[in-house]
């Protein structure tokens, strides 16, 4: 029993020493496969951690986890301070939501009152039809085919301009709803869209990508959409008697209140995040880390982009200065600027602003109160493209660089280029569609002796650099491309 016992144990453990396989006597054998047994079970042991120690890489569930290092459990317990207060999101989605989906209904659809499915919150079943009649938007809008109706949309535009069709009043509206568009959702997508910052794995230095609300990388943009709505709360204020008399009361009033009650959230989370923020600002040299010589790249004091800032310099304030016209004194030729009597004339600014002591004032000044609504529609295009302007201006020429701070980590972009990126990107969208929509005219300003292809160079130049510096497309900037963006410059430049 001893022999075939010794037999089965040397099968199974092959690995014992030959001493071992010589059999014990009988009166020993019982105390001998004891010990033996155990010695077996012991070299066993060894052997299967030693074989365990020789295998290949294991697949990933059993690896063993890492523990968290302090700078990524900063940034997943924190994450909550990176993110905006919820109560600012939702007013920026109900307050600019309001005005958004007015400025896209007179893109899509001029003329056709769907804010008045939201009377029950100004009380007036009916604010929005007689606002509309009263900007005679409704001389766009038919709808008696049903879906076969054009009902203001894009194909209302024609490709000749006549006294009947009245392209550039159309041209008026299309482009005020396109400037809102880009004013609002400059304010709705950073900040409803937002998400916490990430962790950028292209970075070599271990480097994070994101906006963060307690870095104060939202302030600029609270403070400019701040001073908008302020603007915006004024011009209608100005003319609630105007809209009074239309019947347009109530849908007047809930702009103004949309307005101002944005505006004052915006400086009451301004002021408490400016209160709680007790970070200080670290002393970064302006040197190369690889190299330790100077770096005008690394200074923290220089501009965010000074090609955007070239770019926005040239386009903008020459939009700046037509909008600013159009706005506080509409009527009024520009002289530098060529053919500016032609487009006065097409979007009827000679009616309802004829220039004092001209032969427009003599035939118009008495009929000029017949086209407050028309007016309204050109001051309001004035104001909206006046704040896109300040947005682009004060994004590009308003704020440094700043540093990388994010907290424990370090971010990718410095904190005035995530501040300027995030205005960059809608305001990129914004002029995207600003040329869609001078392309669609093109021909009926043509058949006027309007010619907008400087309108349409300028515009498109401004987006494909703007496009260039937010996260559109994912394009490096070759020594080749800048070469021909300072060709561009010049030859814009020299124009102006």
């Amino acid at each position: 029993m001893a022999g075939a016992t010794t037999t089965r144990r040397r099968k199974i453990f092959p690995h014992l020493k030959e001493e071992d396989k010589t059999p014990p006597s009988v009166p020993e054998a019982s105390k001998s496969a004891k010990g033996d047994s155990s010695k077996a079970n012991g070299d066993a042991t060894n052997a299967y951690n030693n074989s365990k120690q020789k295998e290949g890489p294991k697949h990933p569930s059993a690896a063993k986890k890492k523990p968290i290092s302090s700078k990524s459990s900063d940034s997943i317990h924190g994450s909550v301070h990176h993110l905006l207060p919820l109560p600012l999101v939702l007013t920026v989605l109900v307050c600019s939501g309001l005005f958004w989906i007015a400025s896209f209904r007179d893109v899509m659809a001029t003329g056709k009152p769907i804010l008045d499915s939201f009377a029950v919150l100004w009380g007036q079943d009916d604010a929005d039809s007689h606002f509309l009649q009263y900007t005679k938007s409704t001389d766009w809008f038919e709808d008696s085919r049903g879906w076969k109706s054009k009902q203001g949309g894009l194909s209302t535009i024609s490709s000749v301009t006549t006294d009947a069709n009245n392209m550039g009043g159309l041209f008026i509206r299309k482009l005020s709803g396109v400037a809102g568009l880009t004013f609002h959702t400059t304010k709705i997508w950073p900040i409803v869209f937002q998400s916490p910052p990430q962790y950028d794995k292209t970075s070599k230095n271990g480097r994070w990508v994101g906006a963060s609300w307690s870095a104060g990388h939202f302030d600029p943009l609270l403070t400019l959409g701040m001073i908008g709505d302020v603007c915006i709360s004024i011009f209608y204020l100005t003319r609630l008697d105007e809209l009074k008399n239309a019947g347009a009361q109530g849908i007047g009033l809930a702009f103004v209140v949309a307005s101002l009650v944005e505006s004052f959230i915006f400086g009451v989370y301004l002021l408490t995040r400016r209160m709680n923020d007790k970070s200080t600002q670290p002393t970064r040299g302006k040197a190369d880390i690889t190299t330790g010589e100077f770096d005008p790249l690394e200074d923290p004091d220089s501009l965010p982009s000074r090609i955007v800032a070239r770019t926005v310099f040239i386009v903008s304030s020459l939009i700046l200065v037509v909008s600013l016209r159009d706005l506080f004194v509409p009527g009024i030729i520009i002289t530098f600027i060529p053919r500016d009597d032609i487009y006065l004339e097409w979007t009827g600014a000679f009616l309802h602003s004829p220039p004092p002591d001209t032969v427009e004032a003599d035939e118009n000044g008495l009929g000029a109160p017949l086209f407050a609504g028309d007016k309204f529609v050109s001051q309001l295009l004035g104001l909206y493209l006046s704040l896109g302007c300040m947005f682009k201006i004060f994004s590009a020429w308003g704020w440094s660089k700043g540093y990388r701070t994010l907290g424990k980590v370090e971010s990718v972009d410095r904190s005035g280029v995530v501040s300027s990126k995030m205005i960059w990107k809608a305001q990129a969208l914004g002029n995207m569609l600003l040329l869609g929509m001078l392309r669609l005219f093109t021909p009926a300003a043509k058949s006027a002796s309007l010619d907008l292809r400087w309108h349409l160079m300028l515009v498109a130049y401004e987006a494909f650099i703007l496009c260039e510096y937010v996260p559109f497309f994912d394009v490096e900037l070759k020594p080749q491309y800048l070469t021909i963006c300072s060709c561009n410059h010049s030859v814009v430049y020299g124009f102006w």
